[in-house]
């Protein structure tokens, strides 16, 4: 959407001094396997993968400038300007900014005269601007109690007992990390469901440090919020998982016939990558004469759709032109009802309808700032090999899929225009869910700003806080199509703490409940994978705690939060010893600085904790930061 107030006055500097405080406003660059992984899962084939993304992203050190060059730049100016102009479309489209050509280079001229000024003449659906891309991280920089994350209890925080189970893979009783979960809820209400006296939950869990990735189903009394009250069903598909064969993230919800249909992400990372495909299967439950909840059947297992590549990016499409810097993405369906049909919103990227590419940075309506903004952004991409790499490969979407009447074996019917796109802005746009409250639909989703193109800000964000995570927000009057950014730029929530501290927390994800119709009750993992805050701290489920939703389209966390893996908030749901009342009791004695990018910024704690905290334990936390990190 683009800004519609202007400035006056932009003198554009010689390239030589632009680009000489460009590489100064760089820090050494730090890839993003240095916080967490540029790609989603936590498999071995993803970390080579990532490997592959981090090598093919140029550093900003082969896009620097010596003194010597930028006075050589100057120099040339005055001759190289007279031998290109600006168009007169170039010049009738910044008439706001005040440019002087001699200050230019001729590159940068050619470039600027190759911009597309015009509005693309196609529905792709509603943008993720660079602009507001920045809004959003300078949100998270600035730690706005508006859209933090509540900074939790460390000292409080468990493992969850239920994740001590019978390991998919090994079919051995093994310690597993959990993360990515969802709720079977209402496909109309998005309510959870009461399903014969239980609530149930499906989570992505595995061993830690370890290529296993596969769901579980997992369930507790309705109304239960004790976190140690939860069971584990044990696998949905068995005890064959293999690292070939992997399941990721979705949703499920119950059939008129009382069987639940669960839509997750089948994975086969056979080809060296991941191959990701829509599915669903059909789950019958028992519970047996000692209240315990088994899978009975699962049938009709199915894939469903893996991109139609004009609307979304199929494998094939992305296999065909990735040089390994290029994230893939076709998971997470999320199931809603309305009006009687089923629909699926789910993550994906653009197919050629609206493609990623170079051409994306000369798209003018990618930006979204003022024209003074635009244009400064624009040069800054194009002299810096890393930030025009990244926005040559981001085509993140949010899509929807219409599904056919068939409640336990269904297919497509429609492939619909995406919801969300952000070419030339990020590359994943992760885990969307709608939350229907009030006649309206409240688009949710999370993303972590290093797949973004902006390099300065993601790395600042790291530098301050920790971490770059964060989940957006849009909403509608129209379930496919008309979404608008809440709190202007889409910031619903912004990290508050460091990845690699056990209060760290992802995969935020909405739930509404009954008797509000103005909150919704997030939810989210704790602790990244593989130990990232420590031997034996495994990622669990995190406190739970509230969103309040304003009628002006804003939003704000409320400090009230829940026992850990409360699903379901009502008046025995609050919980405030869960509750850090500042950034020092979020985290445990030992845990580093937000040092992840090379640049220390201390976060001040009462002077015994650096006391006590000896070297070999400062060097082993630092250790963890090196490290890659994967979420998923």
């Amino acid at each position: 959407m683009h800004n519609s107030k202007k400035h006056s006055m932009l003198t554009l500097v010689s390239a030589g001094v632009l680009l000489g405080i460009l590489n100064t406003a760089n820090c050494k660059p730090v890839h993003a396997d240095t916080l967490n992984s540029p790609t989603t899962n936590t498999n071995n084939v993803q970390n080579q993968n990532t490997t592959d993304q981090t090598q093919n992203f140029s550093s900003n050190d082969s896009a620097s400038v010596t003194n010597a060059d930028q006075t050589s730049d100057s120099t040339q100016t005055s001759t190289q300007a007279s031998d290109l102009q600006l168009t007169d479309e170039a010049k009738k489209a910044l008439a706001d900014v005040d440019i002087d050509e001699y200050s230019l280079n001729q590159d940068q001229i050619e470039k600027i005269n190759q911009i597309n000024f015009n509005d693309i003449n196609i529905d792709t659906g509603t943008q993720w601007t660079y602009d507001q891309f920045r809004g959003t991280a300078n949100k998270m920089i600035d730690q706005d109690k508006q859209y933090r994350v509540p900074y939790f209890n460390a000292k409080k925080i468990k493992n969850m007992p239920a994740t001590y189970t019978k390991d998919a893979q090994t079919g051995k009783k093994t310690k597993l990390d959990v993360w990515d979960s969802w709720p079977i809820q209402d496909e109309k209400t998005g309510h959870v469901v009461n399903y014969k006296g239980y609530q149930l939950a499906i989570a992505m869990m595995g061993q830690p440090k370890h290529n296993d990735s596969h769901i579980y189903l997992l369930y507790n009394k309705y109304g239960d919020n004790k976190l140690s009250h939860w069971k584990t069903a044990g696998p949905i598909f068995g005890f064959k998982g293999t690292p070939l064969d992997q399941e990721w993230s979705g949703s499920a919800t119950v059939n008129s016939d009382g069987t639940i249909q669960l839509f997750y992400t089948d994975v086969d990372t056979r080809k060296g990558d991941n191959h990701q495909k829509i599915s669903t299967a059909n789950l019958v439950l028992k519970i047996d004469k000692k209240g315990r909840l088994k899978i009975a059947k699962v049938r009709n297992r199915h894939e469903l759709f893996e991109g139609d590549g004009y609307h979304y990016q199929t494998y094939k499409q992305w296999k065909s032109t990735n040089k390994g810097a290029d994230n893939i993405a076709m998971r997470d369906a999320h199931v809603i009802n309305v009006d009687g049909d089923r629909y699926l919103v789910f993550e994906a990227s653009t197919g050629t309808e609206n493609y990623q590419g170079e051409d994306q940075i000369y798209n003018w309506q990618n930006y979204g700032g003022s024209d003074q903004e635009n244009l400064d952004d624009f040069l800054k991409i194009n002299s810096d090999d890393d930030m025009k790499s990244r926005a040559s490969w981001a085509n993140a979407a949010i899509g929807i899929l219409r599904l056919d009447d068939n409640e336990n074996n269904p297919s497509v019917e429609e492939v619909m225009i995406p919801l969300i796109t952000s070419p030339m802005v990020s590359d994943e746009i992760e885990r969307p869910n709608i939350v229907p409250m009030n006649g309206r639909y409240y688009l949710f989703a999370t993303t972590r700003l290093n797949h973004g193109t902006n390099d300065a800000l993601w790395r600042k964000a790291n530098r301050v806080v920790g971490d770059n995570v964060t989940m957006l927000g849009w909403v509608s009057d129209h379930l496919t199509y008309g979404y608008e950014p809440l709190n202007g730029d889409a910031t619903v929530l912004t990290a508050s703490v460091p990845f690699n501290w056990r209060t760290g927390t992802y995969s935020y994800y909405a739930v509404p409940f009954a008797g509000s119709d103005d909150q919704v009750l997030i939810t989210s993992y704790m602790t990244n994978r593989g130990y990232a805050a420590g031997k034996g701290k495994r990622a669990t489920w995190a406190p739970s705690f509230l969103l309040r939703i304003n009628p002006d389209d804003t939003t704000e966390v409320e400090d009230v939060v829940t026992n850990q893996g409360d699903w379901i908030y009502d008046e025995s749901s609050r919980n405030d010893k869960m509750l850090a009342t500042s950034l020092a009791g979020a985290r445990l004695k030992g845990e580093p600085d937000p040092d992840v990018t090379g640049e220390l910024h201390k976060i001040p704690l009462k002077k015994k904790h650096h006391k006590k905290t000896s070297k070999k334990k400062a060097h082993h936390s630092k250790k963890h930061v090196a490290k890659k990190q994967h979420r998923r």
